[in-house]
């Protein structure tokens, strides 16, 4: 009688698994604005506010377009209206619920480590984004709502609001 040849084949991925949580530990994806442009400092006046001293140049400006600022004002107050902390506060759970969901896909190797730090960088993007444009208080200026035709402080044309980026480092 000859001997019964038996081969065992192991597919198992712990290595391959281990690999990818010891990237996933270097991997983070930030969500705002990366570079430095208008947008970008118009996104950081709004999320910290801001206070600008009112010069002769500025006050004869405003005028010329209709807004007559008092002869004791010196500054312009622009209100904090954080979007980006903010946003990512009230929405921090249903992020961290989300890298649940999809860690299970890491795992069985039907998703990458960077694409999982993108989708959830997409998926945070966008809760940041329904944030800013529910975002109604500190309300606008009158002259301000005037002149853009909307009550909303974050959006004028939807520029701010789309230009926000993921980047995965």
């Amino acid at each position: 009688m000859s001997p019964v040849r038996i081969t065992v084949s192991d597919n198992n991925r712990i290595p391959q698994v281990l690999s990818d949580l010891s990237k996933a530990k270097q991997k983070k994806a930030k969500v705002g604005y990366m570079q430095d442009t208008e947008l970008s400092m118009i996104a950081s006046v709004h999320e910290f506010g801001a206070r600008i001293q009112v010069t002769d140049k500025m006050r004869g400006y405003l005028a010329s377009q209709g807004l007559h600022l008092k002869a004791t004002t010196t500054h312009i107050v622009i209100p904090e209206r954080s979007f980006l902390r903010t946003g990512t506060d009230a929405n921090i759970d249903a992020i961290q619920a989300k890298a649940q969901e999809l860690i299970t896909d890491v795992v069985n190797g039907n998703v990458s480590v960077e694409t999982f730090f993108e989708m959830l960088g997409l998926e945070l993007k966008g809760k940041i984004q329904e944030y800013a444009i529910d975002l109604d208080n500190p309300v606008n200026h009158p002259f301000t709502v005037e002149r853009k035709g909307s009550s909303n402080p974050l959006v004028d044309n939807g520029g701010l609001i789309q230009s926000m980026e993921v980047e995965v480092e």
